[in-house]
């Protein structure tokens, strides 16, 4: 049996470590059967050595726990480089950047939330990292030129209102709750939203959390509801929004962020500078 797929298969195979040759082929021999058999065996499949459906799904599967592991360890890397280089900035940390949450690591952190009146834990939680972001805000990672400067100034106007008091109901520029802040912030941008944060979830266009881009209004469920929260992406990882909680605008961090991440929607393309110039001026 030759076939294009059996490429794949193969390749595959090799990822998980049951397949191993110097090269790929596209024919179903010995060595590719040899492999799916000790694939089915080691996941407890019926050791046939036919790679049907079954065995194709529990292969992607284990493939995509892998990515997983990988992608939440690069993740934790990230947030912990930042975190050692925020604190260096502050000049509580004066080790090497290990991109590890190290004694030494956790010692600064604690000496940072002594400082900022937080629960001195030397656990990077949602607070502390809110107020890392804060005091220290983030570039956002550039794609292209126009889609970066567009970024830029669209995560420029929603960083104005940091600090701003979190008031249920409120959506005045003075003063928001979660939709109240998305709600006021596209309509400077010529987009009208529904005023809860589920009517928001209903509409827009669904965004895989991986293809996120700035301006992406992204969702949580808490107290019991399926949607009850909202902020807007501004790359990087974070998200600006109103917090009950904190009582003001913050920025946090998805990775850490304790509600529970509901999906996302875009409302807003952000492509060229004078497509952000066109929303009302302050």
């Amino acid at each position: 049996m030759t076939h294009k797929d059996i490429t794949t298969l193969q390749k595959n195979l090799d990822f998980l470590g049951y397949f191993k040759n110097d090269e790929y082929t596209t024919y179903y021999g010995d060595k590719t059967e040899i492999a799916v058999k000790k694939f089915q065996e080691e996941i407890g499949l019926k050791v046939d050595g036919i790679a049907g459906k079954q065995t194709i799904d529990y292969i992607k599967a284990r493939i995509r726990q892998i990515e997983v592991v990988k992608e939440k360890e690069a993740a934790e890397k990230k947030l912990a480089e930042s975190i050692q280089q925020d604190l260096k900035t502050a000049g509580l940390y004066n080790g090497e950047i290990t991109s590890l949450i190290d004694e030494a690591t956790q010692e600064a952190i604690k000496a940072f939330q002594e400082k900022e009146g937080l629960n001195v834990s030397g656990e990077a939680d949602n607070a502390t990292i809110a107020k890392l972001n804060e005091l220290f805000p983030k570039k956002i990672e550039e794609k292209s030129d126009k889609t970066s400067v567009s970024s830029r100034a669209f995560v420029d106007f929603t960083r104005k209102y940091l600090g701003a008091p979190y008031v249920y109901g409120a959506s005045s520029g003075k003063a928001f709750d979660c939709s109240g802040f998305t709600t006021y912030v596209m309509k400077n941008y010529g987009i009208k939203l529904e005023r809860t944060a589920t009517q928001q979830f209903k509409k827009g266009t669904p965004i895989d959390k991986k293809d996120l881009e700035p301006g992406d209004l992204v969702f949580f469920s808490n107290r019991g509801k399926t949607i009850g929260h909202v902020g807007i992406y501004i790359g990087d990882h974070k998200f600006i929004h109103a917090s009950s909680s904190q009582k003001k605008i913050v920025i946090s961090d998805l990775r850490t962020y304790t509600g529970k991440y509901q999906g996302a929607r875009r409302y807003i393309e952000l492509k060229d500078e004078e497509e952000v110039e066109g929303g009302k001026k302050e």
